[in-house]
């Protein structure tokens, strides 16, 4: 247990680390690919009549794999968990976005295709993260439900 500056007292749960550093990270290294996919499909077609969707566009992309960055950084569950979902979030932002784009004809369709799969596949990767945490938050849960 620790006191906060306010006084209230909380309970502090210190991680062990899931990567070496930050480029270890698997979930973070699946975040800047699909980035970097996002930007190289969005800087393809991008015209000055739709570079507000684009640029939007981009800044989730990177939004999501900052997100991830972040939350790698912070030392204890809770904040580590706030970020994940953060990301998580913005990788359901993401998904809408270029699904907008793919309807008003700014993306082909196999683009989104490929897109959409790679967010599902940085989704799932985040989501084993959650867990994790969730297990470090609520140890007891996680033995309960292992043992049933």
């Amino acid at each position: 247990m620790q006191f906060i500056g306010s006084g209230i007292l909380t309970q502090c749960c210190h991680l062990r680390a899931m990567a070496g550093n930050l480029r270890d990270l698997k979930v973070w290294q699946e975040a800047v690919a699909l980035g970097a996919d996002v930007v190289r499909a969005c800087k393809q077609g991008a015209r000055r009549e739709t570079k507000i969707v684009t640029d939007q566009i981009m800044l989730t992309a990177l939004n999501a794999a900052g997100a991830i960055a972040d939350g790698y950084g912070r030392y204890t569950a809770p904040e580590q968990r706030q970020l994940y979902r953060t990301a998580k979030r913005e990788l359901l932002r993401l998904e809408t976005q270029l699904a907008i784009a793919r309807q008003a004809d700014l993306l082909p369709a196999q683009t989104h295709a490929d897109l959409a799969t790679r967010i599902q596949s940085v989704t799932r990767l985040l989501g084993g993260y959650l867990v994790y945490l969730e297990r470090q938050l609520n140890p007891e849960t996680a033995t309960a439900g292992s043992s049933s």
